[in-house]
């Protein structure tokens, strides 16, 4: 069985490894450069070797399920225990060190390693939007259930789709075929799914004293986080940081100059952790249009009843907001669809 996978971050890979290793022809179409979605490495610096993981700081395990995963991560060298220390200042700039109450794991060499370990096992296309599928119908002695259409012109034939997607962009894709199956109703239920925005701002200080906390959680009206990314690299790693906004700030800034946007967030910053940071060597920013979900939908994944044209829809809006809802998600359409399709 061919089946197509739109989209290259953990439910997509995790859905694409999982049906893979069980025989299925798997196909995982990503329109980006990278894989992992938000298991995302920036590489900058005056030499481009500084790391900064700007999508999320380290990955957190509160399932038995994602465990096994975490466990063969760590096997291959790629992820290791994240022991802090963690801090958390309040509104009045108190600082108090904090104990998570979830395991956290970072990746020395960058969290991006994460993704490309998971996409091992699949055909991940890179840089290959989808912009619409087609229902080929039920009279296909020699074509498959399903056609990709690319905005190239290009289409590909597949028997199942996984739309592997932020709510909003599973919409549009499934919008193109709502005359032809039955997927309003998925439609309708993604189409509820909300999400908040964020910034992620990446500064370097070059061999400047880096602080001894490595997470540095705030009450604040523009900084959610604060990652210390050099005490994630080991010895001789530059002094740099990445800074996670509240969703409130990146609301009412999403569509400010960017120059402005830096400024405001280091004014902060040099507030929050000393006046030295208000002049990096260098600095980038990054807007996650879908960094949080508000309302996730109450399963693991959905789908098209019926045999004859398989889709389903899977992320990390299915019962949750985190990587660890996008690992399970994909883990749980791989796994059913393993048992439905044995055949």
């Amino acid at each position: 069985m061919k089946i197509a996978v739109i989209g290259a971050g953990v439910a997509g890979l995790t859905a694409g490894r999982v049906l893979a290793e069980a025989g299925h022809e798997v196909v995982v179409f990503e329109k980006s450069k990278g894989y992992g979605g938000r298991l995302a490495t920036r590489y900058a610096g005056a030499k481009g070797d500084t790391k900064l993981d700007y999508g999320l700081p380290y990955i957190e395990a509160g399932s038995p399920k994602i465990e096994s995963f975490i466990n063969h991560l760590q096997s291959k060298g790629i992820l290791e225990p994240f022991v802090g220390p963690f801090v958390h200042k309040d509104a009045e700039g108190k600082t108090k060190q904090v104990k998570p109450t979830r395991k956290r794991y970072i990746a020395p060499d960058g969290l991006n390693k994460a993704g490309k370990e998971l996409a091992r096992m699949v055909d991940v296309r890179l840089e290959t939007k989808v912009s619409g599928i087609t229902h080929i119908g039920e009279d296909r002695t020699r074509k498959r259930s399903w056609m990709l259409n690319f905005p190239t012109g290009y289409t590909e034939n597949a028997d199942a789709v996984i739309i592997a997607t932020s709510s909003k962009q599973a919409y549009a894709i499934l919008n193109t075929t709502i005359d032809e199956v039955a997927t309003l109703k998925l439609l309708r239920d993604v189409d509820s799914v909300e999400y908040e925005p964020s910034f992620s701002f990446m500064a370097g200080y070059g061999n400047a004293e880096i602080p001894e906390w490595a997470v540095m959680e705030c009450e604040n009206e523009i900084i959610s986080s604060i990652t210390n990314e050099a005490v994630k690299r080991g010895k001789d790693a530059e002094c740099s940081f990445v800074v996670h906004t509240t969703s409130g700030f990146a609301q009412k800034h999403m569509n400010s100059d960017q120059e402005r946007i830096e400024e405001i967030i280091l004014d902060e910053l040099s507030e929050v952790i000393g006046g030295w940071s208000a002049l990096p060597d260098w600095k980038q920013l990054h807007f996650w249009r879908y960094s949080k979900v508000i309302n996730p939908l109450p399963c693991p994944f959905m789908e098209v009843v019926g045999n004859d044209a398989p889709i389903a829809l899977i992320g990390s809006y299915m019962n949750g907001n985190s990587l660890e809802s996008a690992y399970l998600s994909g883990l749980a359409i791989g796994t059913y669809w393993n048992d439905k399709f044995s055949d």
